[in-house]
């Protein structure tokens, strides 16, 4: 098959990535979504740059991705669309300008998910200040001291979370680009498995428009576990000396705050941003009509590619399963003739 066909199906791939892989996690109760999609651009960008010879398939992978998933999910929040834009200019540099080509998977995917971490972590101190991390600070202190638990160590395991998340994120980032390294070995001895003929695109597209109301960060479930933390403190601080004696005060501000900011975000900053960036979609959407096209156009022949993978790799249970799955689509979106 042609390199520009095996990168169609790639973008395709990255696209359904972005706008859908995050939302079947959530369902699924899965944690650390943006780990796992996070790690998927990264073998994405990788494999793109690899297969392709062109110097600006990355920057051109990345647009198209941007549009289909404003396509997709049109009510996607901001930054998730700057976290994609973001990944792909790294690519690029890391790609076509640095030339690095071996180690820039492992490079992206260090710095692409250290970004993805940061970023969380950076929305929830300036949403709820310092105070939160105080707040688990002392919830800890006083959750050790109920079960007897003493030490002389002044911990902050508010930091131990964060270092945590940090870590956990990095060495995902490491992996998938460790991974991205090796799936053009793992696809060429892999290839002789597949029975192509067996892959039978269907006809039959289903066409479901499902609208899924919007929901806000008090709705969501990091959202009402936020509120249910900050009422058991705040209970918390009034009928135990365990807390100081201003926390209660800070708790409260804390909330206060975080509402006046997001509905700030909310009403002023996101609505004007978004059309900002939905007349830019628009436009280049027009300026890649073809191509989007052409990767809408493959949806059946992928559809029969996953349905495929799936059934040929029952002989295996659980990861082992998904490991052979993934291999097979791995292998039919970069090896089909």
């Amino acid at each position: 098959m042609s390199n520009s066909n095996a990168i169609t199906k790639l973008i395709l791939l990255w696209a359904f990535s972005e706008s859908a892989l995050g939302g079947m996690l959530h369902v699924l109760r899965i944690p650390l979504t943006g780990l796992f999609v996070g790690g998927s651009a990264v073998i994405f960008i990788s494999l793109i740059a690899h297969y392709s010879n062109n110097k600006t398939s990355i920057l051109k992978a990345t647009l198209l991705v941007l549009i289909i998933k404003f396509i997709v999910s049109p009510y996607t929040p901001l930054p998730a669309y700057f976290s994609v834009f973001a990944e792909g200019l790294l690519g690029l540099f890391l790609f076509n300008i640095l030339n690095l080509k071996k180690t820039a998977p492992i490079i992206l995917g260090f710095f692409a998910l250290l970004f993805s971490s940061f970023q969380k972590i950076f929305v929830y101190t300036v949403l709820f200040g310092m105070t939160f991390w105080e707040s688990i600070d002392a919830f800890m202190d006083f959750v050790l001291k109920q079960l007897s638990i003493t030490s002389e160590l002044n911990i902050s395991f508010s930091y131990i979370i964060i270092s945590i998340y940090i870590s956990t994120h990095i060495l995902g980032g490491i992996l998938a680009g460790i991974v991205a390294n090796r799936i053009p070995v793992w696809v060429d001895s892999f290839t002789h498995r597949i029975d192509y003929s067996k892959i039978i695109p269907t006809n039959e597209i289903e066409k479901k428009s499902r609208r899924r109301k919007k929901k806000f960060w008090y709705q969501k479930a990091s959202g009402i576990i936020f509120i249910l933390i900050a009422l058991v403190l705040i209970a918390l601080s009034y009928t135990t000396t365990a807390f100081d004696s201003n926390l209660p005060i800070k708790i409260l501000v804390m909330f206060i705050r975080s509402i006046v900011i997001t509905a700030i975000w909310f009403v002023l900053i996101a609505p004007h941003a978004m059309k900002l960036l939905q007349k830019i979609l628009k436009k280049k959407k027009s300026d890649y009509t073809n191509e989007v096209e052409n990767i809408v156009n493959l949806l059946p022949e992928m559809r029969a590619a996953v349905k495929y993978s799936w059934k040929e790799s029952d002989k295996k249970k659980g990861l082992s399963r998904i490991k052979l799955f993934l291999s097979y689509i791995f292998v039919i979106t970069l090896k089909e003739g």
